[in-house]
């Protein structure tokens, strides 16, 4: 299956990247990226392998680590991946937008 990043996405992404790069070490900068690309890879095997979301069914959310997830929703037909928002976990759920 094809993996799209959407442009928030790639926005959310690159600020959990700065902020680990400004408060930790580089060693978890890559440890993120790595986890990040191993979730990526499962769900290009098995695109249902994480819960639906609570506020809307057809997108679901992959948890990266404790502290960090993304949102993704699956187009079974066009067999693509849409990477939705990255996510941090600490804070409230009514917070997360995918649009």
């Amino acid at each position: 299956m094809e993996v799209i990043w959407s442009e928030r996405a790639r926005i959310t992404y690159f600020q959990v990247l700065n902020y680990l790069e400004n408060n930790w070490s580089s060693h978890e900068i890559v440890r993120f990226i790595n986890r990040t690309e191993a979730v990526i890879k499962a769900i290009k095997k098995n695109p249902g392998i994480y819960v639906p979301a609570v506020k809307q069914r057809n997108i679901r959310r992959a948890v990266i680590d404790k502290n960090n997830s993304f949102f993704y929703q699956v187009d079974e037909k066009k067999k693509i991946i849409f990477l939705l928002t990255f996510f941090d976990n600490r804070q409230n759920p009514q917070k997360w937008k995918v649009d």
